[in-house]
């Protein structure tokens, strides 16, 4: 730009120069003589040697123009002269434009080559500089040190002073980087830095370009500018002596966040100030310098993630493996490298996962044994997303151990996997202590799901089948101390009959010392860790009894006491076959001696509830007939069903006996259960059978009896009780009917008409006075009395009671038929309207009068 500048300021002052020399050839033809009219030409001449074509032109057409005017009004015969005179100038002006025309041709094409070479020039050094720049950028050099050699590229052609002020997170700047041309100059612009730091708030250009994050092109630096930008006296004095002429100032930015400012400066006025073309060529170095940087901290921050996940990764407690595509191992941390039994992580590298599989099976939650196939790695491999896999592993050395195996695909940019990364956690702990609780609530749920002796022990054989053992026994102790099988247990059932044959054939010997008759004896566990051939030699009793046990197969054992209270009633066996691999171990005794425990606390219940049961069902039969008498011209029929626990003895009975030629029939209710009103049920059974000795008329047994109950203050109980008396006759029986707090019995006629009999009254042992009142009719042949207590309409269906209207509907539908009919159909509807337990005991009696004598 300044030599097109210089060219042209040249050019306007040949072009008046040549103005000037036409001018004063005219000036010297007026003045001097005619003949000087031919030195016209030499204006365009000198002008054609560096004015433009234009302005050769106009001197040219100015001095033809000269020529014309000096020769018009001359003599005629002087005319052929100044023609030639005119023409010469003329064709001397065509040659000057011509000249000068060629000239700016060659100008032109000289510039267009300057400019190109200057475009290549600057091409090259921007080349050069990115170049040196990619060789720092590649170089393997800390952050500090990488910044220190990029602020080396731009010294000599393109700065005399580079200055890389850094800022912090905030933006406040922090610290400067400096480098020269000259020896000297960056270490006191360093140590002015130090002590006079940049002012965020100044006008310092570096810190507008940090304010803005736009770059600064100064071209030329004043006195009054140094003056304004200086952060003192001290660094305006060193900026004068120092020469500040030019400058470039570019943001270093990364990630959108400006790093920092690069500043060249040019000293000294023998120094080009800076173009826009310096200030592009420097924005591109910082930006690929800010660029570097960034990639370098990316970098030493990936590095140093990765020495921390390598450590975190070699200490973890999982086992993690990296597979490549073809299944070989690309990384192994040392937790794997000891469950696959190498020495370390890197001899497992290389190598296939299949062909480091383990020496032992490998089993689902259920004992299924899992197949390669099966295992997530495999399925990730092909590119699936596979579910946790929960794998149990059993070996003679480590014993039981438990994975949660997970596995992830790591795919490309086109979706291929191109890594799997497996890990297997040890879960060990967690699976026994979920297994000891589940098989513990299981065992105690099952085991506490029947008071029958036999099923108990069978549920106990089974309680740990096949979750903790594949096979298990109960033994118990006889009336003569001896060992007795009572349940076992096979996960295969087909081998439960070498279980029953080895027991049978082969009874434990009482002198054994490490079988279960040992653990009867001292009550401490028995464990066989390992079952091992010679073992068994040991062990059997003859070689029909090897080849029993080397059928069963058993791999471990563990015989632990049944011990109820302070004594060991049985012994309790757990066992593990070779089919599953699985060992039982010490791990495992704490585990079978919380399930003996139990086990002994349930048998020992069912057999107290078969003692209680037999005592109390013994004792409700005693409370009832043994079987209803056969009275002329009456067909009986009775139910009874007792409410709650086979134990527990209920307060309902009935009673039909004969009485001073009559006969007496009573039902009654006492309130509560136990023995309790076990014992006040048989004294108002029999008080009912000796006052009926003594009273003729129904209520006056009832007021005996009230009597009775009320004398004892200890055990007073409430009573309900309904009392008839019969007496057959030719045309039926004659009844006598006295109800004291009971549900008033029905009489059925054989069309089934259905009518409530006998008066309600006052119930007995609350009141000294009760009110009793009879009724008397005849029951005709053919129609039945039915009595029962209030277990029949308060029975409880999903929503209400039974009630006394279906009672009379049952009644009524069924008719006065056979009494035991009769006490079926009515006993059917109770049982299919009844949901849940029953609440209370339900007693019903029927008498059917027929046609007979006395």
């Amino acid at each position: 730009m300044g030599r097109q500048t210089s060219e042209l300021l040249q050019g306007r002052r040949t072009a008046l120069a040549g103005f000037g020399l036409v001018l004063l050839a005219v000036v010297a033809d007026l003045v001097v003589g005619p003949d000087l009219v031919p030195l016209l030409v030499v204006g365009p001449l000198v002008a054609a040697a560096r004015a433009r074509t234009l302005q050769v032109v106009a001197l040219s057409v100015t001095a033809v123009l000269a020529a014309l005017a000096l020769g018009f009004g001359r003599d005629v015969e002087s005319d052929s002269e100044q023609l030639v005179d005119l023409v010469a100038v003329a064709v001397v002006g065509v040659l000057a434009v011509a000249v000068s025309r060629a000239r700016d041709r060659l100008e032109e094409r000289q510039h267009e080559q300057g400019l190109r070479l200057e475009e290549e020039r600057s091409a090259r050094r921007r080349a050069e500089l990115l170049s040196r720049l990619a060789e720092v950028v590649d170089a393997p050099l800390e952050a500090q040190d990488r910044l220190a050699h990029l602020a080396d590229l731009p010294v000599g052609e393109l700065a005399d002073l580079v200055v890389v002020d850094l800022v912090d997170e905030h933006g406040q700047p922090t610290r400067a980087i400096t480098r020269s041309r000259e020896p000297g100059v960056a270490e006191r612009v360093a140590a002015m830095r130090s002590r006079i730091p940049l002012d965020r708030r100044g006008e310092h250009p570096a810190v507008r370009v940090l304010r803005t994050g736009e770059p600064l092109l100064i071209e030329a630096m004043s006195d009054e500018q140094r003056l304004r930008w200086a952060a003192g006296p001290e660094h305006a004095e060193l900026m004068r002596e120092l020469g500040y002429r030019s400058a470039v100032l570019v943001p270093l930015r990364a990630v959108g966040r400006v790093t920092g400012v690069l500043t060249c400066l040019r000293l000294g006025d023998e120094r080009p100030a800076y173009t826009p073309e310096d200030l592009d060529l420097l924005a591109a170095f910082a930006e690929r310098t800010a660029i570097s940087f960034r990639n370098a901290d990316l970098f030493i921050a990936l590095r140093a993630a990765e020495r921390r996940l390598d450590a975190i990764l070699a200490n973890v407690g999982e086992a993690v493996v990296a597979l490549a595509p073809d299944g070989t191992l690309a990384f192994a941390n040392r937790t794997a490298a000891e469950l696959f039994g190498a020495g370390g992580p890197a001899e497992l590298e290389g190598r296939r996962l299949r062909d480091l599989a383990p020496p032992f099976a490998m089993v689902d939650e259920q004992g299924e044994r899992l197949h390669e196939a099966d295992l997530p790695h495999v399925a990730a491999l092909r590119g699936e997303e596979p579910e946790p896999v929960v794998a149990g592993t059993f070996t003679t050395g480590a014993g039981e151990r438990w994975f949660l195996v997970r596995a992830a695909p790591v795919r490309d940019e086109t979706g291929a996997v191109s890594l799997v990364v497996a890990v297997a956690e040890d879960v060990t702990a967690v699976k026994r202590a979920q297994r000891r609780q589940q098989l513990l609530a299981s065992a105690s749920g099952l085991l506490s799901s029947s008071l029958d002796v036999d099923a108990t022990l069978d549920r106990a054989a089974w309680a740990a089948v096949p979750e903790l053992a594949d096979w298990s026994r109960v033994d118990l102790v006889d009336e003569r101390g001896q060992l007795r099988e009572a349940a076992v247990a096979h996960r295969v059932p087909a081998k439960l009959d070498l279980l029953l044959e080895w027991r049978r054939r082969w009874p434990p010997d009482p002198s054994d010392t490490r079988g279960a008759s040992h653990a009867l004896r001292t009550g401490e566990p028995v464990v066989w860790a390992s079952v091992r051939p010679e073992d068994i030699d040991f062990y059997a009793q003859d070689e029909d009894h090897a080849a029993n046990m080397r059928a069963i197969d058993t791999r471990s054992v563990i015989m632990v006491p049944l011990v109820a209270g302070d004594r060991a009633i049985g012994v309790l066996q757990l066992a593990t076959t070779g089919d599953s691999g699985r060992l039982l171990g010490d791990e495992d005794v704490e585990l079978a001696m919380e399930l003996a425990r139990r086990t002994a606390v349930a048998v020992e219940h069912a057999r107290l509830h078969a003692a209680r049961s037999h005592v109390a069902s013994t004792l409700q039969r005693s409370l009832l007939p043994p079987r209803l008498p056969k009275v002329p011209g009456l067909e009986t029929a009775a139910r009874f069903r007792a409410a709650g626990l086979a134990s527990e003895v209920g307060g309902d009975f009935y009673d039909m006996f004969a009485a001073d030629g009559r006969w007496m029939v009573v039902m009654g209710d006492v309130t509560g259960k136990g023995p309790g009103a076990a014992a006040i049920t048989s004294m108002a059974r029999f008080t009912l059978r000796t006052a009926a000795l003594y009273e003729p008329r129904p209520a006056d047994v009832l007021a005996r009896l009230n009597a009775v109950l009320l004398a004892d203050g200890d055990r007073r109980q409430i009573c309900t009780a309904v009392c008839v008396s019969v007496e057959p006759r030719d045309d039926g029986a004659a009844i006598a009917v006295a109800c004291a707090g009971h549900p008033s019995p029905y009489v059925v006629a054989p069309d089934g008409t259905v009518r409530a009999v006998g008066p309600p009254g006052t119930l007995l042992g609350g009141f000294e006075d009760v009110r009793l009142r009879e009724e008397e009719l005849l029951l005709a042949p053919g129609e039945a009395l039915v009595l029962f207590t209030d277990g029949v309409p308060d029975a409880r269906g999903a929503d209400e009671r039974f009630g006394h209207e279906r009672v009379e509907a049952v009644l009524r539908a069924t008719g006065s038929t056979d009494p035991d009919e009769l006490a079926a159909a009515l006993d059917d509807a109770l049982l299919a309207f009844e949901v849940g337990p029953q609440r209370d005991d339900v007693a019903l009696l029927v008498l059917r009068a027929t046609p007979g004598s006395r």
